[in-house]
């Protein structure tokens, strides 16, 4: 099989094993802060909207940093931009670990950290994206991007169940430092990676001429527009619905950190699933699952709407955090391996500006009515809304699916 060459090229690459190492640390850093931050947000205030603010606050400065971001990565050695990026964050995670072991990381304290670490996350980004193409040869490129997208989400499996555990053994201080740990072991790694030469932008003109290049590339193609938009949309209204968990564990089901802990996790697992799906089915395979994903993820996020049991809620976040990942990791998938070298920085940061500020704005509307007229409610609103744009977005399906086979 195809997959099978591919991965035992990538596993006798000792380069690629020290990329990925560092980029498994980076995952569980992310994985654990977001758990831990929406934990601690709902803690101090008891209120949804917080949550979103704080996830707000996160994901938000992407949509800033993103164009400049794009371009860096398509100008400078991602490797450079790797390292400062990372060694910000390390810093950043320390000083909330110290501040909240002196009960001085309030709300508002919170989110003004979170913020700076969503300027980090927006620039490093998309030359994460990129680097990829640096530590591994074009044939194994659909491979190695599947790999990685199964140990995101294995990190989405784990990282929330060992921020769950030292959260209710420990708080939030010791929670923050291992974080903090993890992510200085991420800049140890990717300072030991050698990354291959990778073509440039060149030229002069503005950073929004080149992002708009990039932009009219994606959603001008046949391949990846429909996808892209698909995208778009689940960012907006699905993905929002797992940011907004901490009620749900909370309030709904009557449960601590702990439950929130296992609904995250539940939706990672179904996560590795939905990418075990991507990498076995190859290229070919990706606008389908696209589309059937997009459905699933309707199915579980109505689930969720109306469960009113641990039981059911984990059920649904393992079909929802499955479906979500298909679509995700055939949109990255689909993104990266069509994308011109010079310009891959600026379509990932597409990418990135997509996957973080959609759900950042969501879930602020989201919260926000969520506190007025519920939680389910808000959910199932947002899951029928998806619904409504897959079946306009339905009849290009045809057209996707056959320009994808000539990639």
């Amino acid at each position: 099989m195809p997959v099978m060459h591919d991965l035992r090229v990538l596993g006798g690459d000792v380069n690629f094993d020290i990329y990925t190492a560092g980029n498994i640390a980076t995952q569980l850093s992310y994985w654990m802060l977001r758990t831990i931050s929406g934990w601690h947000a709902w803690a101090l205030t008891g209120q949804s909207s917080w949550v979103g603010v704080v996830v707000a606050a996160d994901m938000l400065p992407a949509l800033l940093t993103g164009p400049w971001a794009g371009v860096l990565a398509d100008r400078i050695e991602v490797r450079r931009v790797l390292l400062a990026c990372y060694g910000a964050a390390t810093v950043l995670f320390c000083a909330m670990a110290f501040l909240a072991g002196q009960d001085a990381l309030g709300i508002w304290v919170l989110t003004a950290m979170m913020a700076a670490n969503g300027v980090v996350t927006g620039f490093v980004q998309p030359a994460a994206h990129a680097a990829i193409t640096g530590v591994c040869a074009r044939p194994q490129l659909g491979t190695a991007i599947s790999l990685h997208s199964i140990l995101f989400n294995v990190a989405r499996f784990i990282g929330p169940a060992i921020a769950g555990v030292l959260l209710a053994m420990s708080g939030v201080s010791l929670a923050f430092w291992v974080t903090a740990a993890l992510m200085g072991l991420s800049w140890l790694g990717f300072a030991l990676v050698r990354f291959a030469p990778l073509d440039r932008m060149t030229g002069s003109g503005s950073v929004l001429a080149g992002m708009w290049s990039a932009f009219r590339h994606v959603v001008t193609a046949p391949g990846s527009g429909p996808i892209f938009a698909l995208f778009v949309a689940a960012a907006f209204l699905l993905r929002p619905i797992g940011e907004l968990l901490p009620e749900l564990a909370d309030v709904t089901l009557s449960g601590d950190a702990e439950m929130l802990a296992r609904l995250s996790s539940a939706m990672g697992l179904g996560a590795i699933l939905a990418g075990l799906a991507n990498m076995m089915g190859g290229v070919n395979g990706l606008v389908r699952l696209s589309y059937v994903g997009a459905g699933l993820a309707v199915v579980g996020g109505i689930g969720l709407a109306l469960s009113q049991s641990a039981t059911a809620a984990i059920a649904f976040s393992v079909l929802f955090g499955g479906a979500i990942a298909a679509g995700g990791v055939s949109a990255q998938t689909m993104m990266q391996v069509s994308a011109p070298a010079n310009m891959r920085g600026r379509i990932m940061s597409l990418f990135g500006m997509t996957f973080r500020a959609g759900p950042a704005l969501g879930a602020m509307a989201m919260g926000v009515l969520a506190d007025r007229v519920g939680l389910g409610w808000v959910f199932a609103g947002g899951s029928l809304g998806m619904l409504v744009i897959l079946g306009v977005l339905l009849r290009q399906y045809g057209t996707a699916r056959d320009s994808m086979r000539m990639v």
